[in-house]
């Protein structure tokens, strides 16, 4: 059936599709409004209008590897799921700090604007404010642009964030929070990291009390 489907598509398509097929395996998301470089504006993905196009095709060739896509049209995201629960990424704890930060930026400033699918400007400068206003800091690192660096490139390598301007290890980046940061991160995590964060700011909390304390 998939077979006669696919040499249905015209030569161009067919090389459309295995390049699109590896993007989604490789990055996990593919998202319907972009940044483009050059031009320096938002525009649509064609790889997010080819998927449209071709959906059932393309969930027929994953699935003979238990793999599947959706799309979440009010959002514009294509999500790469696996219905073995394999091939997942575990993150670092430094990206996964971030990763979090971000989710709540993204949360925040759509709660706000009430637009859904769009994606959020913001600038290393106001991620690492964030971060300090919430008493989130790198273990055994100062918290700066630079050390941040690998954790925003490895989620720009994944279509979480699309970087605008700027230089990762110069600490200078501007960028869009994609609203595939949604599936990147469930809301049972960001629950678990926002009580294990509350958890261990309390717990901070009482360390200067008690010192407070004992100089008296």
């Amino acid at each position: 059936m998939f077979e006669e489907k696919f040499n249905e598509l015209s030569y161009s398509e067919k090389n459309q599709f295995g390049s699109i097929v590896n993007r989604l395996l490789l990055k996990g998301f593919i998202v319907r409004d972009i940044f483009d470089n050059k031009e320096k504006i938002v525009k649509i993905s064609p790889d997010y209008r080819f998927i449209e196009k071709r959906y059932d095709l393309i969930n027929d060739y994953l699935s003979f590897s238990n793999w599947r896509i959706e799309i979440d049209k009010i959002l514009g995201v294509v999500t790469l799921f696996n219905d073995n629960d394999e091939n997942r990424i575990k993150l670092d704890r430094e990206t996964s700090l971030v990763l979090f930060v971000l989710r709540q930026i993204y949360e925040n400033e759509r709660n706000q604007t009430s637009i859904s699918g769009e994606s959020i400007y913001i600038t290393t400068p106001i991620l690492i404010r964030t971060m300090l206003e919430h008493g989130i800091l790198m273990p055994g690192k100062k918290l700066t642009g630079r050390n941040i660096a690998k954790s925003l490139r490895f989620l720009a390598q994944h279509n979480i964030i699309s970087k605008v301007s700027g230089n990762y290890d110069e600490g200078n980046v501007a960028f869009y929070i994609m609203p595939s940061i949604v599936y990147a991160l469930d809301n049972e995590k960001i629950a678990a990291m926002s009580q294990a964060l509350d958890n261990l700011n309390k717990k901070d909390e009482g360390v200067l009390n008690d010192e407070t304390i004992n100089q008296d």
